[in-house]
């Protein structure tokens, strides 16, 4: 029992020096930045609040030029549809495809379609979350950070933790519901909960990035698919020889560790199916 802990101490110990190495900076290279614009896919499914504001935040805080590309899987909710239009109006997007049906292959297929016209990196997001202003922008932020690094395949963005929500207010707003189903609203035994305090340096790699904020290199969603689930992609790119991390030069909010109070009844069996963990 004490050996097999040692060896997996070992092998954990061995897997980050590892990704170190991978994962310093090429000496003296300069960024290998895109000529043409980024394309960054936005999946939606209902909750309008949460849509509105990541598609606000997005619009005021993108600098860098891109193109916003909205994958509506399937929303049945007539205000949805609203602020979707209304963006449409604002001229902030070079498409949007509305899905017959909340289904997982979505966006492989609007990847597949599209990827004549996709350059060498692309933006997987989902529409609950808002980002920081700053300059230079999030996506030059993390550009930079993955040009620099050619192992470097999916890119993270580091969370604002304040939005965590605790077990004993969980039970103040909600009370007679079971701990188990309190736990899973407020997301408590996600691994977004295990990002460590002080966060340094450009590249952490504490836990597989959330697939709602990633930068992709898109040779490699050539070799692996655009899945969906953080998981299933993230180990699907380490099998094909990449890397992953996370940068804390970039900071997202999560709209869902707020359910409890917006969306309490939020469907997450759909969610589970729609990531294949059902």
């Amino acid at each position: 029992m004490i050996l097999d802990r040692l060896r997996r101490k070992y092998k954990r110990w061995a897997d980050q020096a590892r990704w170190r190495r991978r994962m310093r900076p090429r000496p003296g290279a300069a960024p290998d930045m895109p000529a043409a614009p980024v394309s960054v896919f936005i999946r939606c499914w209902n909750r309008p609040s949460h849509l509105w504001a990541t598609l606000d935040s997005f619009y005021r805080n993108t600098t860098t030029p891109c193109r916003f590309i909205l994958i509506d899987n399937a929303s049945d909710d007539p205000e949805t549809l609203r602020v979707i239009e209304g963006f449409r109006r604002r001229g902030m997007f070079e498409a949007v495809f509305h899905m017959p049906a909340n289904d997982p292959g979505n966006q492989q297929q609007i990847f597949d379609q599209l990827r004549p016209s996709l350059g060498p990196y692309l933006v997987l997001a989902d529409a609950d979350l808002t980002i920081e202003a700053g300059e230079p922008d999030w996506l030059a932020r993390m550009l930079r950070v993955m040009s620099e690094r050619p192992a470097l395949a999916l890119l993270g963005a580091a969370l604002d933790t304040s939005d965590f929500v605790s077990m004993e207010e969980a039970r103040r707003v909600r009370p007679g519901q079971p701990d188990a189903a309190l736990a899973h609203i407020i997301k408590a035994n996600s691994a977004e909960r295990r990002q460590p305090e002080n966060l340094r340096g450009e590249l952490i790699n504490p836990y597989p990035p959330a697939g709602r904020l990633l930068l992709a290199r898109t040779e490699a969603l050539d070799r692996c698919g655009a899945l969906i689930g953080a998981r299933r992609l993230c180990a699907a790119v380490e099998a094909a020889g990449y890397e992953v991390g996370i940068t804390p030069r970039v900071v997202h909010r999560h709209l869902s560790l707020l359910n409890l109070f917006d969306y309490p009844d939020y469907d997450y069996l759909q969610l589970e199916h729609y990531l294949g963990l059902t």
